[in-house]
């Protein structure tokens, strides 16, 4: 699944250097896609334990390497420091004087405490863009709240609008938030190094959860804000609210169908054989489609389920018609045209002969292919970013025992 040889490696953010606060899913995130754009991010740990998640090996992976650890911080270079020493902190400061962006998503209050707040580090270097993310944002009545992703979905009406009218609200079935809130932070970072650049004064860069969640949800929002409707749960229905665009079962699985505007129900119809719908009366047009929504569903869920999914798929696409067949993610990843858009990379992976095979950031660049690095073991790197700083030998010494323990 690698690209091509030839073709060159893309490190748009080459010479950036990121110094890596966080833990967890949300900010590890946020530098992960830093990394492959090329940026030198230097990830401060824990001695002896590192990240929690590392261990979340009950989603696969060796101890201390969790796969989804391994996915979040590949390229990176991990350095150990235990935060409540003062000799510690030296070293962040050190750190700090020689970066351009740091993340962190301690809880509100905590980075204050360890005298790595903003308003400290920035006396430190002006220059420096901060980045925090956290459940509910640094101001605030839920400030202080400790928050994870499916409580996020909870809070932000992401959990309610999920799922089928007549069940319970369901969460998304994997941390959306958490990494969609490392994406805004990427935007942030980004948007304030290029302020940066012009003015040469750094910025902070506040990230809640709950923010990106509503994000998510810009389509949705407005409406309430207008009508103060809130809408009920559409389960597999499309966003027009129309039968012709939800999900069916058929012979072999199911089928998801976005047949929104008049010319794709049309050729759908055509596909499907069933023309003698747009007949009638009360499926003519949009209008009396949302009226008469479940007599319509009827009819297409007898003729989607004389049918196999997988085959018909190919003929709708064929005429333009939106359509996917509900694939399980092994299907999906085996799928020829993902080897083919070149999205997967490889990191190396230690522990295993075996190398992981990844996500890119979510686009490509034509000027050459991104590339995932290493896993970095706990601390691998501790003394070669130590020599890199040139600290004092009082401080090395300080530091270097509680390494070694």
């Amino acid at each position: 699944m690698n690209a091509p040889v030839d073709r060159p490696v893309a490190r748009p953010l080459e010479g950036v250097r990121v110094l890596d606060l966080s833990h967890a899913l949300s900010g590890p995130t946020c530098t992960s896609l830093l990394a492959l754009l090329g940026a030198d991010v230097v990830k401060v740990e824990r001695p002896g334990v590192g990240d929690d998640f590392r261990h979340y090996t009950e989603h696969a992976g060796l101890p201390g390497m969790s796969l989804p650890f391994a996915a979040a911080n590949a390229g990176k270079r991990s350095i150990t420091l235990d935060l409540t020493q003062p000799a510690a902190i030296k070293v962040i400061h050190a750190l700090v004087r020689r970066s351009d962006l740091l993340v962190e998503n301690f809880r509100p209050g905590v980075a204050a405490k360890l005298g790595l707040d903003w308003p400290s580090l920035r006396a430190i270097n002006p220059a420096l863009v901060y980045a925090s993310i956290s459940g509910f944002g640094q101001t605030g009545t839920l400030r202080d709240w400790t928050a994870y992703d499916h409580i996020v979905q909870a809070m932000s009406g992401i959990m309610w609008m999920n799922g089928d009218p007549d069940d319970d609200p369901l969460k998304v079935g994997f941390p959306i938030i958490d990494t969609f809130s490392g994406y805004m932070a990427v935007i942030g970072l980004l948007a304030a190094l290029h302020r940066r650049d012009q003015t040469g004064q750094g910025d902070f860069v506040d990230v809640a959860m709950l923010d990106s969640a509503f994000n998510l949800m810009g389509a949705a929002i407005p409406i309430y804000f207008q009508t103060g409707e809130v809408r009920a749960r559409t389960g597999n229905r499309g966003y027009r609210l129309v039968a012709t665009s939800e999900t069916y079962p058929t012979a072999d699985g199911y089928i998801s169908i976005g047949a929104n505007h008049q010319h794709q129900i049309e050729a759908m119809c055509e596909v499907l054989g069933c023309e003698w719908l747009l007949q009638d009366a009360r499926f003519a047009t949009h209008q009396q489609r949302v009226l008469n929504h479940e007599a319509l569903r009827a009819a297409l869920t007898g003729i989607f389920g004389a049918l196999k999914g997988e085959e018909i798929e190919p003929q709708l696409a064929a005429r333009h018609v939106p359509v996917a067949y509900v694939r399980n993610l092994g299907q999906v990843l085996e799928h020829p045209h993902f080897k083919e858009r070149d999205i997967f990379l490889e990191a190396e992976l230690p522990g295993t002969e075996r190398p992981l095979k990844t996500v890119g950031p979510g686009f490509q660049l034509g000027s050459g292919r991104f590339t995932a690095g290493a896993v970095p073991r706990l601390g691998e790197h501790t003394e070669e970013v130590l020599a890199e700083l040139e600290l004092d030998p009082e401080v090395l010494a300080a530091v270097r025992p509680r390494e070694a323990a």
